[in-house]
């Protein structure tokens, strides 16, 4: 239920095609059997379309072989290929993944990362800038920090490599230490070992506010973002919190069941979640009677996708919360992953989410809040207008 591929916006569950996989490969066995000893014509004949196809890549990536006058990388031209089949059905929330790719998407759904816990771009001058340390990471454990430049990994020169080439380098010491040389902030070089390990990030922070409310700040609705923010609320109840707001800006989504968990947390008897499937069919989740009734508000923006959409347009269908900010994404379509045999996958849209009272938010663009309102240039105003939403729901 996440967003694009860039954020690896994610899957609501995940399926093995191994067999898919074993009769292709048996049918592209056959079938480059009989397109080189039948010359290619008799063959596609006797075949269908689905082997028409499969045979034309093959025959596509023979003529390369035997006629381009440059280095083949076989295994990148095949991936662009797959990629390219995704990308021609036109819909931004289905995408390819290569094995390395897949492995780091189920990283982040458990909301884990493999590394040292740095941001980085590529640097003018051929290093990779880092622009963010994570809080309590190896990086920032090593003294790491923010617009310092890694100009090498292990000794190797990271000039003109690219930033999914520099994370490769530095993951390949996962469990070891990697060393890195850097320049500073004041511009000299060092070389520091740094812990390379797999890491929990959590996506919920929270602290108490003015007025005792309690502000709860969901990074993604990944794996823990329901145990977390939950936790978070019961920490602030403890701590005399009488209303919430719950930030949701720039939250890409996550798993459908981090978000029903934390509605059927805060929501009363009903329906809280509605999918729809290919045939029309529809699968509703429900809350129980058990609620937490408190003047509450969600702050959301043009960068809130999915399951951060729809926890705030449940809240506010049911009354139970006014939304401040921004129109959201309006991404209302669910996505399985599917794992192919050499552990690469396939993320591709298969149903759409309605709220609790039918509503398509792609349909409709995206959840309109109850209060407009653009953020400042110096101040958080959206903050503002939602502490005022909940004062004045008290």
């Amino acid at each position: 239920m996440k967003g694009g591929k860039k954020s690896f916006l994610g899957a609501f569950f995940g399926i093995k095609i191994r067999l898919w996989a074993l009769i292709l490969a048996c049918v592209l066995c056959v079938g480059v059997t009989a397109y080189f000893c039948t010359g290619g014509s008799a063959a596609r004949k006797a075949q269908g379309p689905a082997y028409e196809r499969a045979m034309k890549y093959v025959e596509v990536l023979d003529t390369i072989e035997k006629y381009y006058v440059g280095e083949v990388d076989e295994e990148k031209v095949s991936a662009a290929a797959y990629s390219a089949m995704i990308q021609a059905l036109g819909d931004q929330w289905s995408y390819y993944m290569s094995p390395s790719e897949y492995q780091a998407y189920q990283l982040y759904s458990a909301n884990q990362y493999a590394g040292i816990g740095v941001t980085v771009e590529l640097d003018k001058d051929g290093g990779a800038k880092i622009t963010a340390v994570r809080a309590g990471s190896p990086a920032e454990a090593a003294g790491i920090l923010a617009g310092e430049v890694i100009l090498a990994v292990e000794d190797e020169s990271v000039a003109g490599m690219t930033v999914t080439e520099i994370r490769n380098l530095i993951t390949a010491k996962i469990n070891e230490t990697v060393k890195l040389k850097l320049r500073r902030l004041d511009g000299n070089e060092a070389t520091l070992q740094v812990d390379c390990r797999i890491v929990f990030s959590s996506p919920v922070s929270y602290e108490l506010l003015d007025y005792n409310i309690g502000y709860i700040r969901l990074e993604n609705f990944q794996s823990g973002a329901a145990e977390g923010a939950i936790a978070a609320i019961e920490a602030l109840l403890e701590r005399g919190a009488s209303g919430f707001i719950f930030d949701v800006r720039d939250n890409p989504g996550g798993l459908v069941s981090e978000l029903t968990k934390l509605l059927d947390y805060l929501l009363p008897s009903g329906d809280i979640f509605v999918s729809v499937d290919v045939s029309g069919n529809e699968s509703v989740t429900k809350s129980d009677n058990v609620c937490l009734d408190m003047p509450m508000a969600v702050l959301i923006n043009a960068q809130s996708y999915s399951a951060a959409e729809f926890f705030a347009a449940a809240l506010s269908e049911y009354g139970w919360a006014t939304t401040v900010g921004e129109r959201t994404t309006g991404k209302g379509r669910s996505q399985i992953t599917l794992e192919l045999s050499d552990g690469s996958a396939i993320h591709i849209s298969s149903a759409k989410y309605l709220t609790p009272n039918r509503i398509d938010l792609s349909a409709q663009g995206g959840l309109l809040p109850n209060q407009e309102v653009a953020l400042a240039e110096n101040s958080d105003t959206q903050l503002d207008a939602a502490i005022t939403a909940v004062v004045f729901r008290s």
